[in-house]
């Protein structure tokens, strides 16, 4: 996980500008007025919203609309290290560590994050390699604890793959009865969902092939299409739907849109842009274990596009402007829960 460069803090006018400095068309310093020896400079436009850190928004739950909320969870990641003793400052300490050969290291995975998901909504998630999108979704699917904060959910989160229990030595047609009973299906349900599970994912031909032989494509087509069998409340999927041609791409619209009309929501994390604004109501982009934006798709991913395309490209003071401008566009959310409806934890005890 790459971090922010350090001691850098945004402003209007950058380290070349001078008070006297001229600016043209919105940029910071007028590149003519430079001198030959920097070499070629890149414009990087600042919006005109100010730039200082909103202030919290209070988000109020309401019982009837919302489906997920997740209340400043954060995860730490402890794992052995055979290096860590040197870090102890006592000697007695890191001698009987040394002995012992290995010590615990923190890795922060995901800081805390706070936003609700109501129903009727897709979420799609965001951001780069190693930036904590895949944490977020066992958090969200109770796989695991945020060692900080709480999330709470209407109903258990089904993750695509995960609950769709598929067999590579039997068929497609065996694994599509298997994997509805593995849904929670009786056998009888399981054969009235059978040609809506065919249709959707548009293997009428390789039914009776064993699923082996099938594409990485084909069984992610058909892990999707079980998966949403159930009329799931909750529906995460991750990295699935990269695969397959437009016609899947719009049989899986229609039966994301059949979800959410259902009083459903459903995460959608993906590198695919395109896959992010035909399918999403709003995006989350989580950087660098951090969230950085929450809102209108069209925005938030040109935002991401602009910011990897400076990384790529070697750019990381520009990568770093990009950041920064969409952070301190994030208002952030405190959740507030009417009198009597916050969630009890395991046990019996009332959250605080």
């Amino acid at each position: 996980m790459s971090a922010p460069v350090n001691g850098y803090t945004p402003r209007r006018a950058n380290w070349l500008a001078s008070p006297a400095a001229k600016t043209t068309e919105g940029y910071d310093v007028d590149p003519e007025t430079l001198d030959d020896g920097f070499g070629e400079i890149e414009e990087i436009a600042w919006d005109d919203a100010p730039l200082t850190q909103s202030a919290p928004t209070i988000e109020k739950i309401d019982p009837k609309k919302v489906s997920v909320v997740v209340d400043g969870a954060a995860m730490t990641y402890r794992v052995r290290s055979s290096n860590e003793y040197l870090k102890s400052k006592k000697r007695v300490a890191r001698e009987v560590k040394r002995v012992l050969g290995s010590g615990w290291l923190e890795i922060p995975a995901l800081e805390e994050v706070s936003f609700v998901v109501n129903r009727g909504e897709t979420v799609g998630v965001i951001g780069t390699n190693g930036s904590g999108k895949s944490t977020l979704m066992k958090l969200l699917t109770g796989k695991i604890r945020p060692t900080a904060g709480e999330v709470y959910a209407t109903s258990t989160p089904v993750m695509l793959g995960v609950n769709a229990a598929l067999v590579k030595e039997i068929s497609g047609r065996e694994n599509i009865k298997l994997g509805c009973l593995a849904m929670g299906l009786s056998p009888k349900e399981a054969e009235q969902k059978f040609d809506m599970i065919v249709e959707l994912s548009g293997l009428e031909d390789a039914l009776d092939m064993p699923l082996k032989a099938y594409s990485a494509g084909m069984q992610s087509r058909l892990q999707f299409a079980i998966a949403t069998a159930v009329d799931p409340d909750i529906l995460l999927i991750d990295e699935a739907l990269n695969t397959g041609d437009a016609q899947f791409r719009a049989r899986t619209k229609k039966r994301l849109d059949q979800v959410r009309s259902q009083a459903g929501c459903v995460f959608l994390v993906s590198h695919s842009l395109g896959t992010i604004k035909q399918m999403c109501t709003r995006v989350i982009w989580i950087e660098q274990g951090r969230l950085l934006a929450d809102g209108d798709p069209e925005w938030v991913c040109s935002q991401y596009q602009e910011y990897t395309d400076h990384k790529s490209n070697g750019r990381v003071r520009s990568a770093q402007i990009v950041y920064d401008r969409t952070m301190l566009k994030l208002a952030p959310v405190q959740i507030e829960f009417t009198e009597g409806t916050r969630p009890t934890r395991a046990g019996g005890a009332r959250a605080n």
